[in-house]
């Protein structure tokens, strides 16, 4: 499937209230609204993503030329002063079948675009009979400036949309800006054009009537071909003023930081650190795998200082690696960068950081005296397990995606369990207060406890819950 990102409007009340650039070009997190859109229609599947200007259309282009993606092809309305429609109409003839169409001003979760293309794909006869299918939204109480958002009242059990407009009085759900289009979409839209050339060439009035989406939309509404998507989950934000602007970067960043793995540490203290850090990382356009490095480095130079016999400086800096850690995935979410290749450097330069930790802290604990027996008994007991936490848990991944089971260990670990400071965020607080008080063979004795008590709880559970499942 193709995708179409409308970057075509002026964005008079955006320039007039937020920035005096074209919109489309803002800059979100070091990332602009146009290429979250195109990151966002990539990463839903689409093969080629058409990108319609109007508006200041040189300067936007260049900017998207600039990267010199093959994927991604470039048109300029004629008429996009008439309206949003007027924009889509210049991929007439060159999109072929149904295609995502995205607003380049709408911030949303990726998971959005993912739902409407599952849906055209679940719903392909009613687009081939010339329908057209919308996300909306249903959580009215979740949509920022409802008065000011297209308003939509769905039948036939929430599928079918029966009036769309501004001012509808009686209405369910909004228009999120997400369509699926369709060639019979494109026909309206042209007939509403044509009007509007009509109107033009016969001097009536002070303009042309707005050849708009939301008038397109109502025709097929009125046509019984408007299928209705309810969204069920994640969030968007239509981007046209300040305001609007300040609660994208606020959705942004909680979506980053939302992690379903979390320890205590991590949910109550790490993240609150993390996400400033990552804001600030973002917008020096540092990416995921900038943040990994940094991570690495800072728990490396930790690990020195211990082995130097600067224990507090060294606490200090395994924290701030810690700190660091998170910012790895927040700035994958927050830039739309996630990458395998990038989660599987951050996994093996995070055991090689540890072992370099275990390391430093036994050069440590003999610099300040403690004996060879007890030392080396901490460390190899802290090295043997250190990896149990992650390995674990992709093993018990694999064997649930493998067997079907239910069972997360990320989530579904019993209560006492989680409360062991064994994941990676508990463990690298304990190095900070063993830093902190000068104690570096303590912080070998807790790594080594702490690790190898979530192994055995977690291998007990595990094996309870998913023998159970065999009875």
């Amino acid at each position: 499937m193709d995708a179409v990102v409308l970057a075509a409007g002026a964005g008079t009340r955006f320039r007039r209230t937020a920035a005096s650039c074209p919109k489309p070009l803002h800059r979100l997190f070091g990332i602009s609204l146009v290429e979250r859109a195109l990151r966002i229609a990539r990463q839903a599947g689409c093969r080629r993503v058409w990108v319609v200007t109007g508006w200041q259309a040189e300067e936007v282009e260049r900017a998207i030329r600039a990267s010199g993606r093959p994927w991604v092809e470039v048109v300029r309305a004629d008429h996009w002063a008439w309206g949003n429609g007027a924009s889509l109409l210049a991929v007439r003839g060159r999109v072929d079948g149904p295609f995502l169409l995205l607003m380049a001003d709408h911030v949303m979760d990726p998971q959005l675009a993912r739902q409407a293309v599952a849906a055209a794909e679940a719903r392909r006869d009613e687009l081939a009979a010339g329908g057209a299918l919308l996300l909306v939204d249903p959580r009215l109480e979740q949509v920022f400036d409802l008065p000011e958002a297209t308003k939509v009242r769905t039948s036939a059990g929430g599928t079918r949309i029966e009036a769309i407009g501004k001012d509808l009085d009686a209405f369910d759900a909004v228009d999120t800006g997400v369509f699926i289009g369709s060639p019979g979409l494109l026909d309206e839209l042209a007939a509403l054009a044509d009007a509007a050339a009509a109107q033009a060439a016969a001097g009536e009035g002070t303009g042309v009537e707005p050849v708009t989406l939301t008038a397109g939309a109502r025709r097929l509404a009125e046509k019984g071909r408007l299928g209705a998507v309810r969204v069920t989950d994640g969030w968007w934000v239509d981007v046209d003023d300040a305001a609007a602007l300040d609660h994208a970067r606020q959705r942004l960043l909680a979506h980053a930081a939302a992690s379903g793995g979390d320890g205590p540490i991590a949910r109550w203290l790490n993240r609150r650190l993390s996400r400033r850090l990552s804001a600030l990382l973002a917008q020096a356009g540092v990416g995921p795998n900038g943040a990994t490095l940094m991570a690495f480095a800072s728990v490396l130079a930790g690990a020195a200082a211990f082995a130097a016999g600067a224990p507090v400086l060294g606490g200090i800096l395994c924290q701030l690696g810690s700190v660091l850690d998170g910012c790895d995935g927040e700035l994958a979410r927050l830039r739309l960068e996630a990458q395998p290749r990038g989660a599987f450097l951050d996994t093996v330069l995070d055991r090689y950081a540890d072992a370099v930790v275990v390391a430093g802290l036994a050069a440590g604990a003999l610099g300040a005296g403690a004996g060879w027996p007890t030392t080396a008994a901490a460390a190899l007991a802290a090295m043997a397990g250190l990896p149990l936490s992650a390995l674990m848990k992709d093993r018990l991944q694999l064997l649930r995606e493998a067997t079907g089971r239910r069972f997360d260990p990320l989530r579904d670990d019993p209560p006492w369990l989680r409360w062991v400071p064994g994941n990676r965020d508990g463990r690298y607080f304990l190095v900070f207060l063993a830093g902190l008080a000068g104690a570096p063979l303590a912080a070998l004795v807790l790594l080594a406890t702490v690790s190898h008590a979530l192994a055995l709880g977690r291998l007990i559970h595990a094996w309870r819950h998913l023998g159970g499942e065999d009875r």
